[in-house]
């Protein structure tokens, strides 16, 4: 995200949506510079957490699951 400062970035998380929003205004040029995502996940994330970091123009977000991790499971076949 470069071209933001830090206090024009703004995030929430909402039942499994992190919501990524920013706005830059160049009072110089005129010009305004919006953005804004939705990511949706589809594990438990421990809300309490969750950290983000703004470095270089790079947001980063890190959501840890909230309890173990499940990679899938055996399914019994019935039949003959």
């Amino acid at each position: 995200m470069p071209g933001f400062e830090t206090d024009e970035i703004d995030l929430a998380w909402d039942d499994g949506v992190l919501n990524v929003a920013a706005e830059h205004v160049d009072d110089d040029r005129g010009r305004k510079k919006t953005y804004h995502r939705r990511f949706r996940f589809p594990k438990s994330v421990a809300d309490d957490e969750i950290t983000a970091a703004y470095t270089n123009g790079v947001l980063e977000v890190t959501l840890p699951t909230a309890g173990p991790e499940t990679r899938g499971r055996e399914t019994p076949l019935e039949g003959e």
